[in-house]
Formats: structure tokens, C-alpha cells, sequence
């Protein structure tokens, strides 16, 4: 008798623990959440502060506002050195009026590959002739910041209306 008695006292015991667990975990789950809205929104933030350093750029710019974004993407590199995810690739294709193609500046993987990231935008940054206009597309990542920068050379169309971004195909209705 006084065996059962003690194994009725164990089991209501394991069955307020089990209680008190289970309270516990659907506090901390309300919690989680509360908590996993609030970074989203803030993430939300960050990344329109991240890409507001960019967006002005987007669209025809003269070489000189061009240098000054290689200029910006140097210092958002030794910004982000330790967060490689938030360093820009940048494509440049024909940067200049002599016809060198397409040169590229891949994001580094790692902080170890940014020196080589830094020269090469170095490099684009000196092919870009101040005289001419240029064309830049941001284009936005999965994380909702931007990921890569592309930058075309322009030429001035035949009618002298608006420039065209070299290589780009353009539909005629009378053809």
C-alpha cells in the first residue's frame, strides 16, 4: 500500500513537470515569433537602407557619377568584409568607346579574395571615360539587396532622341 501510495506521488509529479514544460514551451514559441516579426521588419529597414546607398545610381549616368559608384562599391567592400553577401558584383560591358568587351568584379566568397575584388574594380574604374553616358541596372538578390550592378556603355541613337545601351535589340514596328 505504502509502495502505490508513492508511485501515485511520482506520477503526479512527472505530470506536473510534464505541464510545466509544456507551458513553458508554448510561452517561449509566442515568444520566437514576437521576436522573428520584429527582425523581419527590422531586416526590411536594413535592406532599404543597404540598397538606398544604390538606387540613386540606377538608370543613365554620365562617367563621372559612374566612377563615384566604383568609388561607393570600394567602400562598401571594406565595409562588408566580413559579410561577403552584402559585397556587389559588378559587370561592365564596353566601358569605353575603343570596343573592350565585358570585364567582371565578382563578389569575393570570403574576406581573404577582397584585395583582388578592390583592384579589379580599380581597373573598370579607370577604363570608364568621364565624356560618355553610361547605363546601370541594379538587380536585386534573394535577400532582397542588391547583388549585382551592371553598367553597359552608351551610344547616342541616329535620331539623337535617347541613348542606346550598346548591345541591346530594339523591336520596330515597321520592320
Amino acid at each position: 500500500m505504502e509502495n502505490a501510495s508513492k508511485a501515485l506521488i511520482i506520477a503526479g509529479a512527472i505530470l506536473l513537470s510534464i505541464l510545466i514544460i509544456a507551458i513553458g514551451m508554448f510561452i517561449f514559441t509566442n515568444a520566437q515569433s514576437t521576436i522573428t516579426d520584429t527582425m523581419t521588419s527590422m531586416s526590411k529597414q536594413e535592406q532599404n537602407a543597404f540598397n538606398s546607398q544604390f538606387t540613386g545610381y540606377d538608370g543613365a549616368l554620365t562617367g563621372s557619377q559612374v566612377k563615384s559608384l566604383i568609388g561607393d562599391l570600394v567602400t562598401n567592400a571594406n565595409t562588408y568584409v566580413e559579410e561577403p553577401g552584402k559585397i556587389i558584383s559588378l559587370n561592365c560591358n564596353q566601358l569605353d568607346s575603343r570596343g573592350e568587351k565585358t570585364t567582371t568584379a565578382p563578389a569575393p566568397a570570403s574576406p581573404n579574395n577582397i584585395e583582388n575584388y578592390v583592384s579589379n574594380l580599380g581597373k573598370m574604374r579607370n577604363a570608364v571615360e568621364t565624356k560618355h553616358t553610361y547605363w546601370v541596372e541594379l538587380v536585386y538578390g534573394t535577400a532582397g539587396i542588391i547583388d549585382t550592378i551592371n553598367i553597359s556603355y552608351y551610344k547616342e541613337a541616329t535620331n539623337g532622341v535617347e541613348p542606346i545601351a550598346e548591345g541591346t535589340k530594339l523591336d520596330r514596328a515597321d520592320s
